[in-house]
């Protein structure tokens, strides 16, 4: 009985190799599209405290600009510290809880 001589061909041993590395390639995908997936994710978080960051930056900037004029000067005396003109009346509205309990209160009718 004689052997029968199994010659490798270039051919056989090409596929074989490229249905390895096909298989590995395969076998390491879903990984790394899960990687990607969470660097997309943390991508668009950082890209939102970004957009957050710089819309507050932007109106600290335009608050900064204002400071110095006579209408921010103002409105910061009337929010702040209660200033009115001559002859301007200041109504204040109080909490309604706080009105409730209250069971009488005295009206000055200016005598």
């Amino acid at each position: 009985m004689r052997k029968k001589k199994v010659r490798l061909r270039p051919f056989r041993i090409l596929s074989v190799a490229l249905g390895g590395l096909t298989l590995l390639m395969l076998s390491r995908f879903p990984a790394k599209a899960v990687s990607l997936e969470r660097q997309q994710e943390q991508l668009e978080t950082a890209a939102q405290a970004y957009y957050d960051v710089q819309s507050r930056n932007n109106q600290l900037a335009t608050e900064l600009s204002e400071i110095h004029t006579e209408d921010f000067v103002e409105r910061t005396a009337r929010r702040e510290y209660g200033y009115c003109w001559y002859g301007e009346t200041v109504y204040e509205v109080g909490n309604l809880e706080e009105f409730e309990q209250e069971p009488e209160f005295d009206v000055y009718d200016g005598e």
